[in-house]
């Protein structure tokens, strides 16, 4: 595959956005992350491989800039399965949907299973597990049978199931609500609003065409969501047809749409929104930059130029630096580590397709 936006790429497919890395057995963290470590660092999910079975979680050390090896097939004997979708961190425990396996994995910090839950529709269909949020108790994930599911944290049993609409994706928490990409396999318009109290869908809200990967509750608490738009400038597509990646707000108080800026992925920090912005048929589009978010102003970041396939985004919020991951189709990732002006200050091999970095705060 050739896209430069490799994640994009797959939605026109609908392969699992996730981290996954290929384990050579020569590199492994300790059984245990000693406490203070993980207040400096961050683990990084690979995908792997569409039908591959080797989807990874490594652990990438701030404070010596090192990255160990697959932290989960050492811990349990096996490996994570067919691609790793998300990862979530709440409390003492990670989450790990596996899009591919169809299976949800709860595990300690360590990446020791403490449980796996297959996911299954009542006829025994895979129901592939996507993303996460986490709230009140519960982790939240969405599965293409098009709904949302409630996992309670202590007993690790689901405890309901709302539909919400067609391939739902990325979805996020804000002000005692669900707010759930519906990318609809690339047609899809809306954002799902369940209510978290009584687990219900409450309603929908119209935004630019594909919300897909990206949803999330900013710093200043409202809901940012990219839609990836139809690939414009595609072969034999009118120019008045494009529908261009752009980030929108949603003002969780009045559920209101505001568009904020062309994107494709997306990082907070405070006031600063990092944005990757591309599309594959319009190199001229390609730039990095980080947008004020209080004056409006963008300024550019770092130089695209030197990246094969930009594939995730994400700010240290204890440091303020800034993870890009480049994964090249066919090879591992590289990951490019910059302080918040965009001076270089790491590299490091990730796995295959790395998608995501899940910081330790605490």
């Amino acid at each position: 595959m050739e896209n430069y936006w490799y994640k994009t790429a797959l939605a026109a497919v609908v392969l699992g956005l996730c981290a996954a890395c290929n384990d050579d057995g020569e590199e492994t963290l300790p059984p245990t992350l000693p406490p203070s470590e993980t207040t400096h660092g961050c683990y990084v999910l690979n995908t792997g491989n569409w039908g591959g079975n080797d989807a990874t979680i490594q652990y990438f050390d701030a404070a010596d800039f090192s990255i160990g090896g697959d932290l989960f097939g050492p811990a349990n004997g096996t490996g994570l399965g067919d691609l790793g979708q998300d990862l979530c961190l709440y409390g003492s425990k990670l989450y790990a949907t596996v899009s591919g396996s169809s299976k949800l994995e709860v595990m300690d910090r360590d990446c020791k299973v403490i449980k796996t839950i297959p996911l299954r529709a009542d006829d025994g269909t895979p129901v592939e597990p996507r993303y996460m949020t986490a709230c009140d108790g519960c982790v939240y994930f969405t599965a293409y049978d098009g709904t949302v599911s409630r996992l309670d944290t202590m007993s690790l049993e689901v405890t309901g199931r709302v539909t919400v609409g067609d391939h739902p994706e990325a979805l996020t928490n804000a002000n005692g609500k669900l707010y759930v990409n519906i990318s609809g396999y690339g047609s899809g318009t809306t954002v799902a609003v369940v209510d978290v109290a009584s687990f219900t869908k409450t309603k929908e809200i119209p935004v630019k065409l594909n919300p897909y990967t990206v949803c999330f509750t900013g710093d200043d608490g409202k809901v940012y969501v990219v839609s990836n738009g139809n690939y414009a400038g595609s072969p034999g597509m009118p120019e008045d047809q494009y529908v261009y990646g752009t980030l929108q707000c949603i003002d969780p108080a009045t559920d209101t749409v505001e568009d904020v800026c062309q994107a494709s992925f997306v990082a907070n920090h405070g006031s600063k929104m990092y944005v990757l912005y591309s599309e594959y048929y319009l190199p001229e589009t390609k730039r990095a930059f980080v947008l004020d978010l209080q004056t409006g102003e963008e300024t550019g970041f770092i130089d695209l130029d030197d990246f094969s396939s930009p594939n995730a985004i994400g700010v240290n919020p204890t440091t303020g630096d800034v993870y890009v991951a480049d994964a090249p189709y066919g090879a591992n990732s590289t990951v490019r580590v910059y302080d918040a002006q965009g001076n270089l200050k790491n590299t490091f091999e990730a796995g295959y397709s790395t998608s995501k970095f899940v910081f330790v705060t605490e």
